[in-house]
């Protein structure tokens, strides 16, 4: 396209596509917004005909530069200013700059608002679009266009009233560091702040019900985290927050005033903490159950606790099939243990499950005794715990305040219903959809709020999150998942795995793509870093394939190497197999856990998609095995709502394969 006498800040010439890199440079934080509606884009690439108005020629003659070559903000905002001006004093230049255009599709718009949102391009809101063309048709606004497309947060006030309490001193389980202080509830607090319209309904809800059970579900980025900030800076004294895990909590310290009286747990220390404070009040005798991971292995464990061997079953079998049977009742509502808990691991569990009914309530007992548990025999968990403090009537301290439970759908009904007890409140965070097995009811006697607002990704995921919503079958009609309009979350769509860039985060559905990816990223240079967790589910299962060859390399029986071969070869992973017949061996793993770098200095972050929980990156891909089951039996997980953790995580890029929804289809139909 030539270029017009006297209007030089941009030349519309023919330029390579875009590439990673220079997205990686020029993509801002957020994004610029071009005046430009969106019918208007459409007419242009079907008709070629160009907009009628200065200021829309401006914005078509952006999203035709930026498609073609990012540019940095600054630049995109003298292009409009140049460009307008151009128009308007000329408006001979409309045809040869926005010239040749039409003969599109209608399916070209979506790619199109696609890469400008990749390079941090928007078109605006089409009703802002319309006061501007109405108001200032020859001149770019320029910082008030901008702000007027900020629409997903606005200023709200929030007021808290005083509250009258009592000055009962701490009971003695309450150490200083989660004291109450309380006396700042005695003056009602004002504060102001940006959130969305649902997060300013919830924040009133919460400060106008202090000691009610409140019920909030919201989907993944609505800013249920955001809430939690709100609700401690205005209270200090009043909320103790409670998070499954030490990285959760320690990331709202740096946010909160360093001198705040702020109560901060882990679900360990709040499990413990509730523990102490019941024995002291005498409702569970002497001992003090206490999170705690044995180090025995079954057979000591078994032959320390006088278990006994169950048919063919040796003592340690037993143990191990016992515990299943506990876990199961823990996660459950019953108050006994019941011979459906065994249904995984007895055959004919309704029937032939009293000996493991009586082994188990032996265990049970055993987890709680201050002789066996001298040692540290038997591990504690936090859903064992809870289950014991619900059998035995426990409540938490009332100086604990109203209690923000974050990620509550994956309390387990004890929990639930210990909670539901505590006089100060409780506020319930949670996105059922992020729950990977099972099905989370409601509180019951709550009060209900939803948020379905995203600040973190924008309209572009729109279609593809709800496709996943409407599959999960947790509700009939669930409400819409809506991206945000002034934030830019790019869908990529790749027909080849070599297509997506090896930065941001790659997730995966299945651990032996995440080895054989980790091995192949470090043999070509990548500074690779693997999720904690599920690096420690990659040094769990490679161990059975390491054995099994080294077992039959030797002589010996070949039976679990051929079942694993044949388990890669029937699920299309014959590499898998392959790699460990070459040699990957215990030295070869450890050579592999030393090149693995901090999370801080890779390029690239690998993570299995159950394990993506509390993150997020700019980039994030995820690999087609995202959208099936596990294939480890002991990672049974709901793949539709993996998916749709996976694909909520990415903030600016979300690479995906282009068969994605029928992907999503077979899963939930699996």
């Amino acid at each position: 396209m030539p270029e017009h006498h006297g209007f030089t800040a941009v030349r519309c010439t023919t330029v390579p596509p875009l590439s990673v890199a220079m997205l990686e440079d020029f993509a801002p934080s957020s994004p610029c917004f071009l005046p430009l509606r969106r019918r208007v884009l459409a007419r242009y690439l079907a008709h070629g005909t160009p907009p009628t108005l200065a200021l829309e020629q401006a914005g078509l003659l952006a999203a035709l530069l930026c498609r073609q070559q990012p540019q940095p903000p600054a630049q995109i905002e003298r292009l409009l200013h140049e460009a307008c001006a151009l128009f308007a004093a000329d408006p001979g230049a409309v045809p040869v700059q926005l010239g040749g255009g039409g003969g599109q599709g209608a399916d070209v718009l979506e790619t199109w608002q696609q890469t400008l949102a990749g390079a941090g391009v928007l078109l605006a809101d089409e009703t802002v679009v319309e006061h501007f063309l109405a108001t200032s048709p020859l001149e770019y606004p320029g910082l008030a266009f901008q702000q007027a497309c900020q629409v997903t947060l606005a200023e709200h006030v929030i007021r808290w009233p005083a509250l009258v309490e009592d000055d009962g001193e701490a009971p003695a389980d309450v150490d200083d560091e989660t004291a109450d202080t309380a006396s700042t509830d005695r003056q009602p607090v004002e504060r102001n702040g940006l959130y969305t319209s649902e997060q300013a309904r919830v924040l009133r809800a919460i400060a106008a019900n202090p000691d009610e059970l409140i019920d909030l579900q919201g989907y993944a980025g609505t800013g249920k985290g955001h809430l939690v900030l709100a609700l401690l800076d205005a209270r200090p004294g009043r909320y103790t927050y409670v998070a499954p895990t030490r990285g959760q909590v320690e990331a709202f310290r740096p946010r909160l005033p360093a001198d705040a009286a702020t109560r901060l747990l882990t679900q360990i220390e709040f499990a413990n903490l509730l523990a102490r404070h019941a024995t002291r009040n005498g409702r569970l005798g002497s001992f003090v159950p206490s999170y705690r991971q044995s180090t025995l292995r079954p057979r000591e464990i078994a032959s320390r606790i006088g278990l006994q061997r169950i048919g063919a079953r040796s003592p340690e079998q037993v143990l191990l099939a016992v515990f299943e049977g506990i876990n199961r009742w823990c996660a459950s509502a019953a108050p006994q243990l019941q011979a459906r808990h065994f249904q995984r691991v007895v055959p004919g569990a309704m029937v032939e499950a009293a000996p493991y009914l009586a082994a188990a309530e032996h265990v049970w007992r055993c987890m709680f005794d201050p002789v066996v548990q001298k040692g540290g025999c038997l591990s504690l968990g936090v859903a064992h715990i809870g289950k014991w403090l619900w059998l035995h009537g426990a409540t938490p301290p009332l100086q604990l305040g109203m209690i923000l439970v974050d990620e509550a759908h994956d309390l387990s009904p004890a929990w639930k219903q210990l909670l539901a007890t505590h006089a100060p409140g409780v506020v319930s965070l949670a996105d059922p959809h992020q729950r990977l097995q099972g099905h989370v009811p409601r509180w019951s006697s709550s009060k209900q709020l939803e948020m379905h607002q995203s600040v973190r990704q924008g309209s572009q995921v729109d279609s593809l999150v709800n496709r996943s919503l409407a599959l999960d079958g947790l509700d009939d009609a669930p409400q819409p998942f809506h991206g945000a309009s002034d934030r830019a979350t790019a869908v990529r769509r790749f027909a080849r795995w070599e297509e997506v860039p090896v930065t941001g985060m790659r997730l995966y559905g299945s651990v032996w793509r995440l080895l054989l990816e980790t091995t192949r990223l470090l043999a070509q240079g990548a500074r690779v870093h693997v999720h904690p967790a599920s690096l420690r589910t990659l040094q769990r299962d490679v161990q059975v394939p390491i054995d099994a060859w080294r077992s039959r390399r030797e002589g010996g029986s070949a039976a679990r190497w051929e079942g694993f071969a044949s388990g890669c070869e029937q699920r299309g992973q014959r590499e898998v197999a392959d790699l460990f017949a070459s040699g990957f061996d215990a030295a070869a793993l450890a050579r592999l856990l030393a090149a693995l770098v901090e999370e801080a200095d890779a390029t690239v972050v690998l993570c299995l998609a159950p394990h993506a929980k509390n993150m997020q990156y700019a980039r994030v891909s995820m690999s087609a095995c995202c959208f099936a089951a596990s294939d480890d039996a002991r990672l049974r997980y709901h793949p539709v709502r993996a998916a749709y953790l996976a694909m909520t995580r990415a903030s600016g890029e979300l690479w995906v394969p282009q068969n994605a929804a029928d992907l999503l289809q077979a899963s939930a139909s699996a």
